[in-house]
């Protein structure tokens, strides 16, 4: 399946780091990608729901990054923790 996907949308898939930073972004970057592929006729029908399931699972795999990188400290610390003398 992999090799029947367009090169510029797998790139996109595989950049973690704007996915971790932009998840529904992102996500939403990859799903215009894959519509636009089956427009101009690169993908069938059965690629295109591939595609939109593997944006999908990378929008959830990047929220849950985005997430644990916010509880390891990695993005410094939320308004909201400053104000509540957490972090």
């Amino acid at each position: 399946m992999m090799a029947e996907l367009p090169r510029a949308w797998l790139a996109e898939l595989d950049n973690r780091f704007a996915l971790v930073t932009d998840p529904d972004g992102r996500a939403a970057v990859l799903s215009e990608m894959a519509f636009a592929a089956r427009r101009r006729r690169e993908v069938d029908d059965g690629c295109l729901c591939d595609m939109l399931e593997l944006a999908e699972a990378a929008r959830v795999w990047a929220l849950i990054e985005h997430e644990e990188a916010w509880a390891i400290g990695l993005f410094g610390e939320s308004e909201a923790d400053q104000k509540a003398g957490t972090r």
